[in-house]
C-alpha cells in the first residue's frame, strides 16, 4: 500500500473526502516528524511506539586505503511494533 492508497481507505472509513483524509494524514506525518526532530518518541497504544534514536560519531576505516576516519554522529528514526502488532 502506498500514500495514495493509505490516503483513499481513510476518506473511505471516515466517510469524507480524499482532500480532507489527504490532509490528515500529512497533519499526522508532520507531527510525527516534528517530533522525532525535537528527540521526542510518539507512543501509539495498540499499533507502536516512534523513537528518535542518536548514534554517536564513531572511529572507521576505509576499505580501499586503509585510512581510519570518524563518521557524524546522527539521529535516526526508529520504529517499535506493540505486542498486538506483532502478534498479527
Amino acid at each position: 500500500m502506498n500514500k495514495k492508497e493509505l490516503v483513499a481507505k481513510v476518506a473511505d472509513h471516515c466517510d469524507t473526502t480524499q482532500a480532507a483524509a489527504g490532509d490528515m494524514v500529512n497533519g499526522m506525518l508532520d507531527i510525527i516528524t516534528g517530533e522525532l526532530k525535537s528527540g521526542n518518541e510518539v507512543n501509539l497504544p495498540g499499533f507502536g511506539k516512534f523513537i528518535a534514536k542518536h548514534r554517536p560519531s564513531r572511529e572507521m576505516r576505509n576499505p580501499q586505503t586503509g585510512q581510519k576516519m570518524m563518521s557524524k554522529a546522527k539521529t535516526s528514526a526508529q520504529f517499535k511494533p506493540s505486542v498486538g502488532l506483532k502478534d498479527l
